[in-house]
């Protein structure tokens, strides 16, 4: 099948909507897509994502080809969606995004992210993702100081959803505006349950720890390492992650703790830079963290998180990445 035919059976099934997942579609983003160039893109749908904020992605050759549904009140779960991996429902609150890329409806999709709201959706759907507090900054209302769920204040950063960690890295560099100051040694402090070589840090309370505590550790560590990762998951399998649920009683609140939230809850409020890319397990991946703008610190995460990704998974992309299912073919008569 040539790009074009590819593309055109994008918007075929974005105006399907079979899973519920797209709030409007743009049919003529086909029109900007050649053998060669463009690539379509989805955006949650919230007022915080600005038209130049927009314009300069497609200056990049992402055309907005859909409006994304996002959870209702901006909640961690989304009830109607389903997660097309587990069946459950989907992690929120850029659920709609993070299912028409993972559906291969958008190449990426642009979300907010004020406790987890970016991440999470991408490492239940095992796709990347990134947030920085600069991305779109002259496109974000830098005023708007909300509250999570569980009370702590915070201002959304914008985030990026991709397959290809390549889009991701490609807005990043054009985006943000990296220094390029001498750095001769990166500090690097990772999970006891990752196997490189550096330094250990015992982090296994992440998923209990409340999201104070959580901000307050991530913050320590910051102050002496330069790039922290994670490894977090399955989430929203094992429990249901999402504070209005969790805050009725100890039981509830322990099963909001098996939804294997950790530092994907606490980035954007410690104003840092995450990236996750996916292990080969389900909902799980890797969680890298930094917060500086220095060039070299930020290449040396984008080339963790390319060794860290796990390579697509042949029988999900066999069953979700034929896009031609969805639809049958008449016959002549």
């Amino acid at each position: 099948m040539n790009r074009i035919k590819h593309y055109a059976f994008k918007t075929f099934l974005a105006l399907s909507n079979v899973h519920k997942s797209v709030c409007r579609v743009f049919p003529n983003a086909l029109i900007n897509i050649t053998e060669h160039s463009g690539y379509y893109m989805g955006i949650k749908n919230v007022p915080d994502i600005k038209n130049s904020f927009i314009q300069s992605l497609e200056s990049l050759g992402y055309i907005l080809h859909t409006v994304d549904k996002a959870s209702l009140g901006g909640r961690g779960i989304d009830i109607d969606l389903k997660n097309p991996l587990t069946g459950q429902a989907m992690t929120g609150s850029s659920s709609g995004t993070a299912m028409n890329v993972f559906l291969n409806i958008n190449d990426i999709g642009i979300g907010t992210d004020g406790g987890g709201s970016v991440l999470a959706p991408a490492l239940a759907l095992n796709v990347c993702s990134c947030i920085h507090g600069l991305l779109g900054k002259d496109a974000v209302n830098e005023g708007t100081v909300k509250r999570s769920t569980d009370g702590i204040p915070f201002t959304a950063s914008l985030g990026i959803l991709s397959k290809e960690l390549s889009h991701i890295q490609r807005i990043i560099y054009h985006q943000i505006p990296l220094t390029a100051e001498s750095h001769s040694h990166v500090n690097i402090a990772i999970d006891s349950a990752i196997d490189l070589p550096y330094p250990k840090i015992d982090i296994t309370d992440k998923y209990t720890l409340s999201r104070q505590a959580l901000i307050e550790r991530l913050e320590c560590l910051l102050q002496s390492y330069d790039i922290i990762i994670s490894k977090e998951g399955p989430v929203d399998y094992h429990g249901f992650g999402e504070s209005i649920f969790g805050h009725f009683d100890q039981g509830t609140q322990t099963i909001q703790q098996k939804a294997n939230k950790g530092f994907i809850r606490v980035a954007n409020m410690c104003h840092a830079m995450a990236v996750t890319v996916p292990s080969t397990e389900l909902s799980t991946g890797y969680v890298l963290i930094c917060r500086t703008t220095n060039k070299t610190v930020v290449d040396t995460l984008f080339k963790l998180a390319d060794q860290l990704k796990a390579p697509k998974d042949t029988l999900v992309e066999q069953y979700f990445g034929r896009l031609d299912q969805y639809f049958t073919g008449g016959k002549s008569v």
